[in-house]
């Protein structure tokens, strides 16, 4: 008698160990969304807004009218967007794959 008491007390105790165990997964699953979310975002940012102002600053050299680069500025300008433009798309690749959860 007290090994099936031992048993349906253990059988209890588990039954609400479950349920309790599973929210806190459900709560640890749902706090590394957030957090993931959160880490693109910042990421999206960081690197995303720096690599815009180069490619723009880059045009803007290009364009001004009133002083005029010289052909070996023009060319040091032109592989500097490139290289931005380039590492933009890297980075917006990376962010692709990160948000459809190809690094997991």
């Amino acid at each position: 008698r007290k090994d099936l008491a031992r048993l349906n007390e253990a059988e209890m105790n588990s039954g609400i160990e479950i349920p309790h165990n599973q929210v806190r997964l459900e709560d640890g699953v749902l706090h590394a969304d957030r957090a993931e979310t959160e880490f693109v975002k910042a990421m999206t940012h960081e690197l995303r807004t720096p690599l815009n102002v180069v490619i723009g600053l880059c045009q803007f050299l290009k364009r001004d009218r009133k002083t005029p680069l010289q052909p070996m500025q023009l060319d040091a300008v032109d592989r500097m967007e490139r290289n931005a433009r380039s590492l933009l798309l890297t980075v917006n690749h990376l962010i692709g794959c990160l948000r459809s959860g190809h690094f997991e």
